[in-house]
């Protein structure tokens, strides 16, 4: 566990996606289904991972933040300390905090407005992120194509493999 998971996790606090978008985001998460079906169909076996890819699109497509907070606009989907967020998602929220907050900004190594920034990330890049898979091309699945946005999404970011 590195230092930003460990700062993110040091207390309890809620991951939100847009109110308004909740059923068509519960369309494509593998846990909220309630028929038997595929990872082709509901691509993101948890909200987290739907929210760790919406956070990265906005980052990725330059999109401001939402400028409310989360529980104007969002329902909680998740709390940190029911899940584990990965190395990986705790060190791009904490870059962006630097990038969004200035590295002398007490926000940077505040979690509540790390992950408040991540909510509204995510708030901002769920629409983009839902219009794609959404797209009506007949002859890819929704995997296909969060699997397609997600690797022009890191392209755009300019993330290392």
């Amino acid at each position: 566990m590195n230092y930003f998971t460990t700062l993110l996790s040091s207390r309890a606090f809620s991951l939100y996606l847009p109110r308004d978008l909740k059923d068509d985001i519960e369309r494509y998460v593998l846990q909220h289904q309630k028929v038997s079906t595929t990872h082709e169909r509901a691509p993101f076996r948890r909200q987290l991972d739907f929210w760790a890819l919406a956070v990265a699109v906005a980052i990725a497509h330059d999109l401001p933040p939402l400028d409310s907070p989360p529980s104007k606009w969002g329902a909680k989907v998740v709390d940190t300390r029911a899940v584990q967020l990965p190395d990986g998602l705790c060190e791009l929220l904490a870059v962006v905090a630097v990038a969004t907050f200035g590295p002398n900004h007490e926000g940077v190594d505040d979690p509540k407005q790390i992950i408040d920034l991540g909510n509204c990330l995510a708030g901002a890049g769920s629409p983009e992120l839902l219009k794609k898979l959404q797209d009506p091309e007949l002859r890819t699945t929704p995997l296909d194509k969060a699997l397609e946005f997600a690797r022009t999404t890191r392209a755009k970011t300019l993330i290392p493999e």
